[in-house]
């Protein structure tokens, strides 16, 4: 896919970012049960090696281009910055918590981020501060989330911390780290901070793992699906990136709320769960809606 076509064109490469992204939470539930995942520093194993393993795509991608992937000094503080949000603070939560939850929930919840750096960015910049419609667009967006985590007839249900709320927390990381990121990577090459990050806190998660004793077996199709996982962090982060740079910011993100669509489809094909009940589509609905609201322009 070439950058005139990029250019020129937003739906197709957005899709495909969608999709990827959105399968991951099926795929990650699925690597869990193919390689008998249960321990805690086993899923920091798993998480680290996908990171890593990302990290080394996305930079080999920029030495085909040409481009230079030895960071300036300049550069480290952001990496380390925005690697301590997003890989650790996110990550860690959301391989722990995608675990105790169903797809279609993880999937609703992993998508308030939206919500939750619209938030932070009006206490931290001046030219994003929180108007009528943002407003309007998160408390649709967390009613949609009232929806999901209700019971039938939208009564009670249980709900684990150590997993819906681990997957809010890391909502709330991704949210921080979008802000993060924007804050630290201006003027910086942003496939450059993203590739140095994945691998760093990639390691810095194996490591963890490993050294908690959280080997794992990974057999033929575990590689297969640990290495889809990190091609899908890589294509989908080097394609928007690319987006980003030739279409109008709102136009691109507006997209978002396609992931949770593609995350809850996706759930009910490859984790066989039951999507199309009234509260899930309730809860679609509100939180599509929400980011709609949050990212349309005037």
């Amino acid at each position: 896919m070439n950058k005139s076509f990029i250019q020129k064109n937003t739906l197709i490469p957005a899709l495909i970012c969608t999709i990827l992204w959105g399968s991951a939470i099926p795929v990650v539930k699925t690597g869990y049960e193919l390689l008998s995942i249960t321990d805690t520093f086993a899923k920091f194993t798993f998480a680290g090696y996908r990171f890593a393993l990302a990290g080394i795509l996305v930079l080999l991608l920029m030495k085909v281009q040409n481009k230079p992937i030895k960071p300036e000094k300049s550069a480290w503080s952001a990496i380390l910055m925005i690697c301590a949000v997003q890989i650790v603070l996110q990550y860690v939560f959301y391989y722990l918590g995608v675990g105790n939850t169903s797809g279609v929930r993880g999937s609703v919840l992993s998508a308030t981020s939206t919500f939750f750096s619209v938030i932070i960015a009006h206490f931290v910049f001046v030219t994003d501060k929180l108007t009528l419609k943002k407003t309007i667009g998160c408390i649709i967006g967390f009613l949609g989330v009232i929806a999901v985590l209700s019971g039938s007839g939208f009564g009670y249900e249980k709900v684990k911390i150590t997993g819906e709320g681990f997957m809010l927390m890391s909502a709330v990381g991704q949210g921080i780290g979008a802000v993060v990121s924007r804050k630290v990577a201006k003027g910086k090459d942003a496939m450059l901070l993203t590739g140095w990050q994945l691998f760093i806190g990639g390691v810095f998660l194996s490591l963890v793992g490993l050294l908690g004793k959280g080997q794992i077996n990974i057999t033929p199709k575990g590689f297969i699906l640990l290495l889809y996982l990190a091609i899908l962090s890589a294509v989908a982060f080097s394609l928007w990136t690319v987006m980003l740079k030739y279409q109008p910011v709102a136009k691109v993100t507006v997209y978002m709320f396609l992931v949770p669509v593609f995350g809850s489809i996706l759930s009910a094909v490859i984790l066989n769960e039951n999507v199309f009940t009234v509260k899930n589509l309730i809860a679609l609905i509100f939180v599509c809606l929400g980011i709609l609201l949050v990212n349309k322009q005037k």
